[in-house]
C-alpha cells in the first residue's frame, strides 16, 4: 500500500462511524493535509498527466467503495496527488458533514485551491455521491461523480454508475467521460 495512503483509507473509514465514537482527532479538523509534497517539478506530457488522473480516480473509487457499500452512500472527499506522487485525502470538514453536498465540495475546493497557491498539489480529484437521470429511459441513476483538475493537462468530469449487489459487492458500470472545468489551478468562470 503507498505511504499516507493507510492514513486515507482510516479516514474514509470512519466517515461511516457515528461521531460520537470517533477518537478526538489529532489536529483541529480532519481536512488538514500533512506535507503534500511541496516541490514544484516542470510540466508533464498529456500522457503522464492522464496516468496521475487515472491513478487518482482508482484510488478514490477503491477507497469509498466499503463505505458506500454498507452505508449507501459517502461524504465528498478530495484525492490529491502532491508533487512527490503520493496519493493524499482531504476529508469533508466536521462543520459540513450534515449539510447539503454542494457546501462540503465548496469546502474541499477551498481546501485544494489553498494548496494549490502554495503549489503543494499537481492535481486533485473530487469525488462525489450522485444521482443522475438516464437520458435514454428517464429513470435515475446512482453513480460516482469525479472531477479531475491537474496542473498540466484539461479538466475531465467522470460519471461512475453503480449499483450494489444482493450479496453486498459493488459493481462499477460503464464511466461516462466529458470535458470538465477548471476549479483549482485556474479561475472558474
Amino acid at each position: 500500500m503507498r505511504n499516507g495512503l493507510n492514513r486515507a483509507l482510516c479516514l474514509v473509514i470512519l466517515w461511516g462511524v457515528p461521531a460520537a465514537v470517533w477518537p478526538a482527532p489529532a489536529t483541529p479538523s480532519p481536512e488538514a493535509v500533512v506535507d503534500t509534497g511541496a516541490n514544484p517539478q516542470p510540466p508533464v506530457s498529456s500522457q503522464v498527466a492522464r496516468k496521475e488522473l487515472q491513478l487518482l480516480l482508482d484510488d478514490g473509487l477503491k477507497l469509498l467503495s466499503r463505505e458506500l457499500v454498507t452505508e449507501g452512500t459517502f461524504y465528498p472527499f478530495a484525492a490529491i496527488l502532491g508533487h512527490d506522487q503520493q496519493v493524499r485525502l482531504i476529508g469533508t470538514p466536521r462543520p459540513y458533514r450534515e449539510a447539503p453536498p454542494g457546501q462540503a465540495v465548496a469546502a474541499l475546493v477551498t481546501k485544494a485551491r489553498e494548496l494549490a497557491r502554495e503549489q503543494r498539489l499537481r492535481a486533485v480529484a473530487f469525488f462525489m455521491d450522485y444521482m443522475a437521470t438516464r437520458q435514454d429511459t428517464g429513470f435515475a441513476q446512482p453513480g460516482i461523480r469525479v472531477e479531475l483538475n491537474h496542473i498540466d493537462a484539461d479538466p475531465m468530469s467522470v460519471f461512475v454508475p453503480y449499483r450494489v449487489t444482493d450479496d453486498k459487492k459493488l459493481r462499477l458500470l460503464t464511466p461516462q467521460y466529458k470535458p470538465g472545468k477548471h476549479v483549482v489551478f485556474q479561475d472558474s468562470d
